[in-house]
C-alpha cells in the first residue's frame, strides 16, 4: 500500500511537470509522457491497492472486532469503484462519445468522479483498527483533505467539458472530448494543494504504522531464535 501511493504521487507529479500544470485534451496522444505514465505506472499501483486490501482483509479475519469490520468495509468500497466505473462510468461514456450527447459524457464524468471518493476512503478504513492513536489522528485529517480537495479537482472542469466531431475511415463519426484545466489557476491550485497534503498524510500514517508494527515483531523473534542455556 506504501508503494502504491508512492507511485500515485508520481504519477500526479510527473503528469503536471509533463503538462506545465496546464491540461489541455488536444496534446494529450499516445505517445506523451501523461499517456506513458497513466498507461505504465497507474495499472501497477492499482494492482498493488487490490492485492494489499485483500491480504489485510484475510489477515484482519484473524484479528477480528473492529479492523475486521473496517477491512469488509473497505473490500466493499473497492468492489463498489470497480462496478461503478467498468459498469457506469464506461458505458455512459462510450454511448455521449459515439451518440453525440455532452449530457451523457458529463453523467459519466461525474460517476467516475463521485466513485472515486470510495478509493479515496480505503486508505483510512484499511488500517484504521490497527493504527495507533497518533496515527489515527492523522488518517482522519488526511482522508479529509484528499476527498475534498481531488473530489473538487475533478468534478469542477466537467462543466466545462466539450466534444467535438472526429471522422473516421468510412465516413464513420464519432465524438472526442475537449478539455482545459490551468492547474496553476484558483480554485484549481487550492484544491490541487489540498488533495496532495491529504496524499502525504496518509503515507506519514502508513510508513509510521508499518514502522511500530515491525518493532513489535522483532522482540518475539528475538525470544523464538534465542538459544536457552542452562547452568
Amino acid at each position: 500500500m506504501i508503494i502504491c501511493m508512492i507511485l500515485s504521487l508520481v504519477i500526479g507529479v510527473g503528469f503536471l511537470i509533463s503538462t506545465g500544470a496546464r491540461l489541455r485534451s488536444e496534446l494529450i496522444t499516445a505517445l506523451s509522457a501523461p499517456t506513458l505514465l497513466v498507461t505504465f505506472l497507474d495499472p501497477i499501483a492499482m494492482a498493488l491497492e487490490l492485492i494489499a486490501v485483500i491480504l489485510i482483509f484475510v489477515e484482519s479475519r484473524r484479528i477480528g472486532g473492529l479492523q475486521r469490520t473496517l477491512t469488509s468495509l473497505t473490500l466493499g468500497f473497492l468492489i463498489a469503484w470497480l462496478i461503478l466505473n467498468f459498469g457506469a462510468f464506461l458505458p455512459t461514456s462510450l454511448l455521449g462519445l459515439s451518440t453525440g450527447s455532452i449530457e451523457a459524457v458529463r453523467l459519466g464524468l461525474i460517476i467516475k468522479s463521485s466513485a472515486a471518493i470510495l478509493q479515496y476512503l480505503i486508505p483510512l478504513f484499511l488500517i484504521y483498527g490497527i493504527a495507533e492513536p497518533l496515527e489515527r489522528r492523522i488518517l482522519i485529517p488526511a482522508s479529509t483533505l484528499t476527498v475534498a480537495g481531488n473530489f473538487l479537482l475533478t468534478l469542477l472542469p466537467i462543466w466545462s467539458v466539450k466534444i467535438i466531431p472526429t471522422s473516421l475511415a468510412g465516413g464513420a463519426r464519432i465524438y472526442r472530448p475537449l478539455i482545459e484545466v490551468n492547474y496553476l489557476s484558483q480554485p484549481y491550485l487550492t484544491l490541487l494543494i489540498t488533495g496532495y497534503l491529504g496524499g502525504i498524510l496518509y503515507l506519514a500514517a502508513y510508513i509510521s504504522t508499518y514502522i511500530k508494527l515491525r518493532s513489535l515483531q522483532r522482540p518475539s523473534r528475538s525470544i523464538r531464535t534465542t538459544p536457552h542455556v542452562s547452568h
